[in-house]
């Protein structure tokens, strides 16, 4: 089989020769830790690579490289370099969120935390990137590619995790403000206060708040995002600390629209939501349908829509602790309780309501809406998919040295509230709705007995349970480091669902999935600048919440009551996942490598597809898969002025059997790889700093990878090209460290399309009719035109 490289990656496969670690000189160690000699600091200037030691494939990214990009990056776009990453933002400015694949993995199959605490969707285990914390305030963005961390307080990750880690507070104080203007009336104003030590210097904290804003790049409307983080640190003596965190956000984002190959022929890139509000017909005797006349291509039709009832308000803060005890010189104890909160809104809000009336209806019937004295009328209607989220957590762990062992032993446990509905209130014929959020039940509509009419209305109360044991074991006067672990995890679900719409009648069960995750580690130092590592771990991933909406059939409501339904069993299952790694690394005073090879064996892959029979997503276990290939990154420093970076990724993909579809038909599947996981990945940094300046410039190639899950359709590869510069202006008695950063994205203004499936592991199953099963073209995301960012930055 033979395989069209890009002459990116042609380009990056030659820096990694032309770096060949066998032509440097060993470096100088310290025990357990490698040190770097001489002001090149091992190509890792460009803090896009770090010189790990984890016997298991890691990349990162630090601040060094953060601070030169775009003041409205998320994490997604920070990480977009390394080896292994797919990723892709709807925008450019990273406020409208996006997607992420790790090693094919599925953002839902990962697991994302912030200062330690899990981040994902409770029910799904979605990633909204655009709601962490301001890039200003971040510090390092790290990947484990395929083997998720023992402590890792995850139950949904069968892909490895992310984690993102907020700066500690500054020890000057210290006033910072910055304001970026960019295309698209891009505005964002920052603020920081650093308090520097206080108390004897026990004591720091920051506090910042920013406000964006800015216009989509095609169609009507843009993203309204306000940003509050604090940190604070406490230092308790011999060792001992306390370290809180607090992180607010809200935003309000109008939608792209995700169009289908069809649709960009027809109607070109820039298709997106129309400008006509809707209207209300004048009521009257006989029935008034207002999904048809003036509405009929604005009420989900493919030629028009209306921008305004596309829109998803959001809000959320998480509140963590991470205390430290150093009970011994060998021994210490760590609690870190964390909550977060989030409640908003989303999806498409204009829905028609029909009215019904008579017993034999869900509440008695909607009654008049729209009170023209007849209850035939079908009326527009705001509605759209509702969340409010409770989810406190704890992870305790016990640390301690016995000779050369170091262990670790530790319990995490969290309760997550997760509420669901999708009540309808009134819009009027400006385009306005009687409340945005959703969030006050004055003016939701209601059913003739007075109860509130619901497209859905779930609750989900997840509990999620892991108690783990780590033993890590220096041999050979710490050339040889045994890491042997294990994590018993759970998560237990208590689904009720609530008369609905959409549902039916009540019906309540409990399920839950467990798995004990064994994980072995090695890490051998065959001299002061090269290691080799193995790493073999199992995680799993139960199946998202939405598994168990819609199992009630049959039945009908006599006077209110839903009798003679029946409730179907949860068809998918868990999802488990072998991976293994075997790598190796090398650091000296120009150059740092890393290199591995990997195999990951699935056991009851979930993805979650499009159904056209029922014109619904749904879950499925699509059957065992095995993932393979190889990852390489390095950092050469040419000069101390001059850096590269270069990432190379290859992966090749394989369902093992048929798709069951109904009775004894089955999708072609087998032998298939999954969509939106390209075979070839590559990254290139560029980057010349010197004294109060500094130029870099990327690129990014993305390979050819499929759109639906038989294989029928596919997107071709592209790259991407970014650059970007500063220049630090001296300081003055009050005005310090004035800077000025340009950054330039898409510079080649590169056209290519993005799958839509920004929860996850969204497919369409099949492109083209398939025997019994009809074709359903996938829809995609437009790329962001060229845009760029101007950022002024001092301190005070």
């Amino acid at each position: 089989m033979q395989y069209k490289l890009s002459r990116i990656s042609l380009l990056i496969s030659g820096l990694f020769i032309a770096a060949s670690p066998l032509t440097y000189a060993a470096e100088t160690t310290e025990i357990g830790k490698v040190t770097v000699q001489g002001d090149a600091t091992g190509g890792t200037n460009t803090g896009l690579i770090q010189q790990e030691e984890s016997a298991k494939a890691r990349s990162s990214v630090n601040r060094d490289y953060m601070e030169k990009q775009s003041a409205t990056s998320n994490p997604y776009q920070m990480i977009n370099l390394l080896p292994g990453v797919n990723t892709y933002d709807n925008d450019g400015t990273g406020l409208f969120g996006g997607n992420i694949r790790v090693r094919g993995f599925n953002s839902d199959q990962l697991g994302f935390t912030v200062n330690g605490a899990p981040v994902n969707d409770s029910g799904s285990f979605a990633v909204y990137p655009q709601q962490f914390t301001d890039p200003e305030n971040m510090c390092e963005v790290f990947v484990t590619q395929g083997s998720t961390d023992t402590e890792a307080p995850h139950v949904g990750a069968t892909g490895g995790n992310i984690g993102m880690t907020t700066c500690t507070p500054e020890d000057e104080r210290r006033f910072r403000t910055a304001f970026t203007y960019g295309s698209n009336n891009l505005r964002k104003g920052y603020v920081r206060l650093d308090s520097g030590k206080l108390f004897d210097g026990r004591f720091k904290f920051f506090i910042s708040y920013s406000k964006t804003e800015a216009d989509k790049f095609k169609g009507s409307g843009g993203a309204d995002k306000q940003h509050i983080d604090f940190n604070s640190k406490l230092d308790l003596g011999g060792g001992s600390f306390v370290d809180t965190g607090f992180m607010y956000n809200k935003a309000v984002n109008n939608n792209y629209r995700s169009l289908t190959k069809a649709q960009i022929a027809q109607y070109g890139r820039d298709y997106d939501f129309g400008t006509t509000a809707p209207v209300h017909l004048p009521g009257g005797p006989g029935a008034q349908d207002e999904s048809g006349g003036p509405n009929a291509n604005i009420i989900g039709g493919p030629k028009d829509g209306y921008y305004g009832f596309s829109l998803n308000p959001f809000q959320n803060w998480l509140a963590t602790v991470n205390a430290h005890f150093r009970l011994s010189p060998t021994s210490s104890v760590d609690v870190s309780p964390y909550f977060w909160y989030g409640f908003g809104t989303g999806g498409n809000q204009l829905q028609t309501l029909k009215e019904t009336s008579g017993g034999n209806q869900l509440g008695g019937g909607t009654g008049d809406i729209n009170r023209d004295g007849d209850t035939s009328d079908t009326i527009l209607a705001y509605e759209g998919s509702r969340t409010r989220t409770f989810r406190p957590g704890v992870t305790l762990k016990f640390n301690q040295q016995i000779d050369n062992h170091r262990l670790m032993f530790g319990y995490w446990y969290e309760r997550a509230r997760h509420q669901q509905s999708g009540p309808y209130s009134a819009i009027d014929s400006n385009g306005n709705p009687s409340d945005m959020w959703q969030d006050n039940p004055d003016v939701w509509l209601k059913n003739r007995d007075g109860s509130y009419i619901q497209y859905r209305d779930t609750l989900t109360i997840s509990t999620g349970k892991s108690a783990f044991m780590q033993d890590s074991i220096s041999l050979m006067q710490d050339k040889l480091n045994l890491q042997l672990g294990a994590r018993y995890s759970s998560i237990d679900r208590d689904f009720t669902n609530y008369p609905s719409q959409s549902a039916g009648g009540y019906y309540a069960f409990k399920k839950s999935y467990s798995d004990l995750l064994p994980s072995l580690g090695l890490r051998y130092q065959l001299t002061s600048a090269q290691s080799v590592f193995f790493n073999a771990a199992k995680n799993f991933k139960a199946p998202g919440n939405f598994s168990y909406f819609g199992l009630i059939s049959g039945g009908t409501f006599v006077n209110g009551v839903y009798t003679g339904g029946k409730v179907r069993s949860v068809a998918v299952d868990k999802e488990t996942a072998w991976n293994y790694d075997l790598g190796y690394r090398y650091a000296a005073d120009k150059l740092t490598f890393s290199g591995s090879v990997f195999f990951t064996d699935y056991k009851n892959r979930i993805a979650s597809a499009f159904n056209p029979d029922t014109n619904s997503r749904t879950d499925y276990n699509v059957g065992d898969s095995t993932s393979k290939g190889f990852e390489l990154e390095s950092g050469y420093a040419l000069t101390r002025n001059l850096s590269l970076y270069g990432s190379l990724s290859y992966i090749k993909t394989k369902m093992k059997t048929d798709m069951p579809w109904s009775g004894t038909f089955s999708l072609p599947t087998a032998g298939k790889e999954f969509p939106d996981t390209p075979n070839w990945l590559s990254g290139l940094s560029v980057q010349y700093a010197r004294d109060s300046w500094y130029v870099f410039g990327s690129a990014k190639y993305t390979g050819k990878r499929y759109s639906s899950l038989v294989n029928d359709d596919s997107l071709g590869g592209y790259t991407v090209f970014n650059t970007g510069a500063g220049y630090t202006f001296p300081s003055s008695s009050w005005l310090k460290k004035p800077t000025m950063r340009l950054n330039v994205n898409n510079i080649f203004n590169k056209e290519y399309l993005n799958m839509n499936s920004g929860s996850g592991s969204q497919f369409t199953t099949n492109a083209q009719a398939v025997g019994p099963v009809a074709a359903s073209a996938p829809t995609f995301y437009v790329s962001a035109p060229r845009s760029f960012s101007v950022t002024v930055t001092a301190d005070f």
